[in-house]
């Protein structure tokens, strides 16, 4: 955008540094970058990126910086998805009747740039309970409808369910700069109670023995969910294995670029025994000259 407001697109092909982040729980993706640009710009609003010219994020400006020197400008940016706005907008409080996907979003915030699964089942209702927001609303339908966790797939569009053109590609030991084990367990739930319609937490409760086992106690109380009311072991059973989330994973970096994207395949080899894995968190860096692409298969609820 320059001074009087007009908006035009600029492509940039110098790209000092990047990485972009894409993970199955967080819905948007972020982005960081370093360029060299040619002239001075009043402000910049939006960024698209692609590699090979396949977009890989495209999303509003958090921040962006432009350092002035003599014969040399940088910018540096960073950016989250359009689908941000699904956490930042709250929709009206009520009951949506005989909803999918498509009918919950549409019937309350108009997002742009922003897309989603079709053909989705429909389900009875989904209660927008106070103070939450779109994408708490698309949670607990993606729960109703398929026991399953959103996620964002590409650019800016709401998943529910694995796509039919995910891919699965072999990663031999020439590409594969590094391989990795872990565990994460600083989210993990032992005690969940729920309140009931008389206030009282005794009715109303579950433990996760996952967490018990690893010496983690750690009791949480909440609110009668209105949302889950005809099915309240949900209600607790969904915030166990959300905080679950990632619990253990394994995965590689590799050298180069192919496309990757949540949900494919990767394969590699390690200690002699050969692993099929799904893509649930994807980092891509690197820079005009070298990229890398790091992908985690996660063990978890979901």
């Amino acid at each position: 955008m320059d001074s009087s407001g007009a908006i035009s697109a600029v492509s940039l092909n110098k790209c000092i540094y990047f990485s972009l982040d894409k993970e199955r729980y967080t819905p948007y993706t972020t982005f960081k970058g370093s360029f060299i640009i040619p002239e001075y710009y009043e402000e910049i609003i939006s960024i698209k990126f692609l590699i090979d010219g396949n977009a890989v994020h495209y999303g509003s400006v958090d921040s962006a910086k432009m350092t002035f020197k003599t014969g040399f400008y940088r910018l540096d940016i960073s950016s989250r998805s359009y689908t941000l706005a699904l956490g930042l907008n709250q929709p009206k409080p009520q009951i949506n009747s005989s909803v999918s996907l498509s009918s919950l979003l549409s019937n309350n915030v108009s997002l742009s740039n922003v897309t989603y699964e079709t053909g989705t089942k429909t389900v009875n209702y989904i209660y927008v309970l106070e103070n939450s927001t779109l994408w708490d609303a698309v949670v607990a339908y993606s729960l109703k409808a398929y026991n399953k966790y959103p996620y964002i797939y590409k650019t800016n569009e709401i998943r529910i369910n694995a796509p039919t053109s995910i891919k699965s590609r072999d990663y031999n030991q020439s590409s594969i700069i590094e391989i990795y084990n872990g565990s994460t367990l600083s989210n993990l739930i032992s005690h969940i109670h729920m309140r009931d319609t008389d206030g009282n937490y005794e009715k109303y409760n579950l433990t996760d023995n996952y967490a018990i086992s690893r010496d983690i106690i750690r009791h949480k109380q909440i609110p009668l969910d209105r949302q889950w009311l005809a099915d309240t072991n949900m209600a607790l059973t969904s915030r166990i294995n959300y905080a679950k989330r990632g619990t253990k994973y394994r995965g590689i970096k590799a050298l180069g670029y192919s496309g990757e994207e949540l949900f494919d395949k990767f394969k590699y080899s390690f200690n002699s025994t050969s692993n099929t894995c799904n893509i649930h968190k994807l980092n891509i860096s690197g820079s005009n000259n070298v990229i890398y692409t790091t992908m985690y298969e996660y063990f978890d609820a979901y």
